[in-house]
């Protein structure tokens, strides 16, 4: 039996017995209370969304105290106890860990995710309820692949969180507080989409 088909056999695990199985699993999964559930892989416009993404953010963050990461680093909300992994995160020291697993990052500054059919209302809600539990968090990013759409949801001073809306080529996503700004048409490029 493959590790993929041994870790979804079990029904209520500790934390610590996910991150042992996840050392060894072929594929990622994310984990809550108890339960574990496999992550979907996603097309080559999902892939190579991600890559153009981080690509364009670490190029912007060279020599910034703050960096990217990519869909490798886990990330776990300790206030909800979710796992998982999202698309693209930025981290700003100094980096938390968590103490039964000291490569899962407990406090991200940006979270991006990149939308696809199945994970879509999951990301939009359950995940982003979860995401916004991390006192880090200044910015969840949702980057659709089948339009020109990138939302950009911010936490002001007071906690409240804020939309900006980003529906053109020509727009720019703008991260004030990292002095980061990334084009869409950098995002978008050699994909042929819905959106001018």
């Amino acid at each position: 039996m493959t590790m993929i088909n041994a870790i979804s056999q079990y029904s209520h695990i500790s934390e610590e017995e996910y991150y042992s199985l996840e050392a060894r699993a072929e594929i990622r999964h994310e984990y809550l209370n108890g339960e574990v559930f496999a992550m979907a892989g996603g097309s080559p416009e999902h892939a190579r969304l991600i890559a153009s993404i981080t690509g364009s953010m670490v190029s912007r963050l060279r020599g910034h105290r703050c960096y990217a990461t990519s869909s490798e680093q886990r990330i776990k909300v300790e206030r909800t106890g979710l796992i998982t992994y999202p698309d693209v995160a930025i981290v700003c020291p100094p980096e938390r860990y968590d103490p039964v697993d000291p490569d899962t990052l407990l406090n991200p500054r940006v979270v991006v995710e990149v939308l696809s059919p199945t994970t879509e209302e999951y990301d939009r809600t359950g995940k982003y309820d979860h995401y916004r539990q991390i006192e880090s968090l200044t910015h969840y990013i949702l980057v659709s692949q089948d339009q020109v759409r990138v939302e950009c949801f911010n936490r002001g001073v007071g906690g409240e969180w804020t939309q900006d809306l980003h529906l053109t080529r020509d727009s720019t996503l703008r991260l004030l507080d990292l002095e980061l700004e990334v084009p869409l048409a950098e995002i978008y490029d050699r994909l042929s989409l819905p959106g001018a």
